[in-house]
């Protein structure tokens, strides 16, 4: 559904929500309530059409990306940590965003969103992610958690705002021996205890090794994909509706607007 139809399609739902409320006050009496709820739904229901008639496309349209005519080299060791996390976030941007979740030796239960998850093999099928350390100085307990146990599911969650609610208070800070599930409204799957059951696909890993990166305190940890879980036998072949990162601070769900196959990578067809 393109940008316009969410609009719209959300604006028909306040229209309904709006009758169902005059219906209400009806049969309590608050007459004097329903001519505000009636200029809502007239006013609302005129956006609307302006939406459809296309008087709000302007609304609605990317800003253009300029080229590289008038560029200019910023060298990116000038700047301090927080204007390189934003720009390096900005540029290589929408990241997908993965809600890891883990258990320590003691059996709590960790779960943390994760934007810097890329496969690198197919066959083996091996996936990486950095992690780095906390206020704390500590690691972020989902490696630690993977280095006692080895493993981690790796949840692709649904592109809803109640999702990025779930990933906002998974990556709020908590002591250590409390778990992000006792804070979030999820449901853990009844065939395993770390599997989100509203998460739209899966992944199970096990950790094979970490890696040291060059003068950073981040780690790479390499992780075999074992698993997978979905609801279909259909490979999303066009990708799923997922959340994605986009710049540095938001959350935002992708795919957003057009798309088009490319297959030239495979070389002449035989």
């Amino acid at each position: 559904m393109d940008r316009k139809a969410v609009v719209a399609d959300f604006l028909t739902k306040c229209i309904d929500y709006a009758n169902a409320s005059i219906e209400r006050k009806k049969q309590r009496g608050e007459v004097d309530l329903i001519p505000a709820w009636e200029t809502y739904i007239d006013f609302t229901q005129h956006s609307i059409d302006e939406i459809h008639t296309g008087k709000l496309d302007r609304w609605f349209e990317r800003e253009e990306s300029t080229d590289l005519s008038q560029a200019k080299r910023i060298d990116i060791m000038d700047m301090d940590h927080p204007q390189r996390s934003a720009w390096l976030a900005g540029i290589v941007s929408p990241r997908p965003l993965i809600l890891a979740s883990t258990v320590d030796e003691n059996g709590i239960k960790n779960l943390a969103p994760l934007s810097s998850v890329m496969g690198v093999s197919n066959t083996p099928p091996l996936f990486i992610a950095s992690f780095s350390k906390n206020k704390r100085k500590e690691y972020r307990g989902t490696l630690l958690n993977m280095r006692q146990t080895g493993k981690a599911i790796l949840h692709v969650m649904p592109s809803t705002l109640q999702a990025v609610d779930w990933i906002d208070m998974a990556g709020s800070p908590i002591l250590p021996d409390q778990s992000e599930w006792d804070l979030i409204d999820i449901t853990p799957h009844n065939e395993s205890e770390l599997l989100i059951k509203q998460a739209i696909a899966a992944i199970e890993v096990e950790l094979v090794e970490e890696k040291e990166l060059p003068d950073a305190v981040a780690r790479l940890a390499v992780m075999k994909v074992t698993h997978i879980w979905t609801s279909s036998d259909i490979i999303p072949e066009t990708g799923l509706d997922v959340l994605t990162q986009h710049g540095m601070d938001n959350i935002m769900a992708a795919p957003d607007g057009w798309s088009k196959k490319v297959d030239k990578h495979y070389g002449p067809k035989e």
